[in-house]
């Protein structure tokens, strides 16, 4: 994710919308998807890649990433970002959380092309988080291509997964939230165009 591209899968409010389920049962829940998505040829290529066509423009994909009210609307409320080279961009799936203590997700900004590409690299885990010593080796970009003006493809590509059994779980983990991630800021955009439209 994200987030750690799509990490909210532990965190509790992306794929887990009952707050009561304890994080164990959802860490075996995550586990049981893993071992359905997890494939052999996963291990031969060492980039993780996803593409989507959004009917939004660049403009407002951009926004939507690259601004704390923008990742507020679909990445999660508890979110920011300080849009530099070395700048964080931050967020905290535990609604009586807050930004900054032990359940935070940092993820670091390597680079940017404005309205074309985000590079990010996870660098601050949440207590409990069982890929660290994985995630520490991989890093996400993100390419934002227009296919007219009221629509744009995001590439989402991982890169420097390896074939080492972490890896691979949390490789598998992130296919399956990144698509979910996807949907979520499909939902936002298509709800912030009703609301103008009203």
């Amino acid at each position: 994710m994200i987030i750690i591209y799509g990490y909210p899968c532990f965190s509790g409010s992306v794929l887990f919308s009952n707050e009561s389920l304890s994080m164990t049962t959802r860490v075996i829940f995550v586990l049981v998807v893993i071992g359905m998505f997890s494939t052999r040829a996963m291990a031969e290529e060492p980039r993780e890649v996803f593409e989507v066509e959004i009917d939004a423009g660049v403009d407002e994909i951009w926004e939507a990433f690259t601004t704390t009210k923008g990742l507020q609307s679909w990445v999660t409320p508890l979110a920011d970002i300080d849009l530099k080279v070395g700048g964080e961009w931050r967020a905290n799936y535990n609604p009586n959380g807050a930004l900054g203590d032990a359940s935070t997700i940092v993820n670091t900004i390597l680079s940017y092309d404005p309205k074309r590409m985000l590079s990010l690299k996870a660098t601050g885990f949440p207590e409990g988080f069982p890929f660290k010593e994985a995630a520490q080796e991989t890093w996400s970009v993100f390419y934002f291509t227009p296919v007219s003006e009221t629509k744009t493809q995001i590439t989402v590509v991982g890169m420097g997964y390896n074939d080492t059994e972490q890896s691979q779980k949390m490789r598998s983990l992130f296919a399956v939230a990144n698509r979910y991630s996807m949907d979520q800021l499909r939902a936002a955009l298509e709800k912030n165009r009703a609301k103008k439209e009203d």
